[in-house]
């Protein structure tokens, strides 16, 4: 059974979200017309929650979708330095993401789940596969099932959650086109230190 969670804490794990949103919807300004980003999709936070102290959810922008973790409060995540992978400890299993700095946030990690973003015919396409990957990464089955501390052990296989998530919105979601990162991996925003 989950532990109730404090509203205080869900409030400030959602402002957190809508948060860095914001500052993805300033950064589009900027991107509005290059070919990276797919004029059928909007910039929205999708899930936060409170996680360890922290907020956890998924970023959805026209040129990319990240798995990201930020403070939730005016606290940090613990340092450490941009470009090296953290790995985080999710219902589903450990997850790579890569640490980046965002002025105004401090340390902001961000596991990329697809970029480019053009295979996604319009945003409702795109939510539902973002929502049906927090729903497999957070699914609290897991955490009761028996076989659950040996699920979470492992390192969780990116690849096979994205084409779970697709399996599961068969309707909605793009076919599988190798756009799919491998855990951990820094795709050419973050090397750039431009769009992250």
């Amino acid at each position: 059974m989950s532990a109730m969670v404090d509203p205080a804490h869900e409030a400030a794990a959602t402002l957190a979200g809508a948060r860095l949103a914001d500052h993805y919807r300033r950064v589009h300004e900027a991107m509005r017309d290059l070919p990276i980003c797919n004029p059928a999709l909007e910039t929205e936070a999708i899930g936060f929650r409170p996680y360890r102290g922290h907020a956890v959810g998924i970023i959805l922008t026209p040129w990319f979708m990240n798995l990201m973790i930020c403070a939730a409060d005016a606290e940090e995540l613990p340092p450490k330095a941009p470009g090296e992978t953290a790995y985080w400890p999710l219902t589903a299993g450990r997850v790579g993401f890569v640490v980046g700095r965002l002025e105004g946030f401090g340390r902001v990690d961000s596991c990329s789940l697809f970029s480019p973003m053009d295979d996604f015919a319009d945003h409702a396409a795109a939510r539902a596969v973002a929502l049906a990957a927090l729903e497999q990464l957070f699914d609290p089955a897991l955490a009761d099932a028996p076989v659950a501390a040996a699920q979470r052990a492992a390192l969780v296989d990116r690849r096979s959650l994205i084409l779970g998530a697709k399996r599961n919105e068969t309707h909605v979601a793009p076919q599988a086109t190798g756009h799919e990162r491998v855990t951990g991996d820094v795709d050419e925003h973050w090397r750039r230190g431009d769009a992250h």
